[in-house]
């Protein structure tokens, strides 16, 4: 009987640790379009980028076993498909998602939206902040 209490509390302490990291996961894994981009300066003003047709078909998309494919469009009616694929990690104690080449913070993230938030630097220095929408 205790081999058995033992077997089913052993059970229940691995499986309740493999969901938590199923649900860190859940909440970024998914295809993503972009939809606004905003530049936030050290005098505190905020301007949102005009964003073209084409920027507004970019997506993101981010799969349980950490690979990412980023599509980009391109040509007069968007018809070129440029896409990168690599790994990515996301650390939730500080809700860094690092994408390959760039370390982002997500700033928001819930079931229908992500928004990435980090500094560029060089001639101009902002804060730059990208919003996405789940599509699927």
């Amino acid at each position: 009987m205790k081999k058995v209490i033992l077997f089913l509390m052993t059970t229940l302490i691995l499986s309740s640790c493999g969901g938590s990291d199923d649900n860190l996961q859940s909440g970024i894994i998914g295809k993503w379009n972009k939809v606004k981009e905003t530049k936030e300066y050290s005098n505190g003003s905020i301007e949102e980028v005009n964003l073209s047709t084409c920027d507004l078909k970019e997506t993101l998309e981010l799969k349980s076993n950490k690979q990412v494919i980023l599509t980009k469009y391109s040509g007069t009616n968007c018809e070129d498909a440029r896409t990168s694929e690599g790994t990515y990690s996301y650390n939730e104690s500080n809700n860094e998602l690092t994408l390959p080449g760039n370390n982002k913070q997500i700033v928001e993230v819930s079931e229908n939206k992500m928004n990435f938030k980090f500094t560029v630097t060089g001639i101009e220095s902002y804060i730059k902040t990208v919003y996405f929408v789940r599509v699927n």
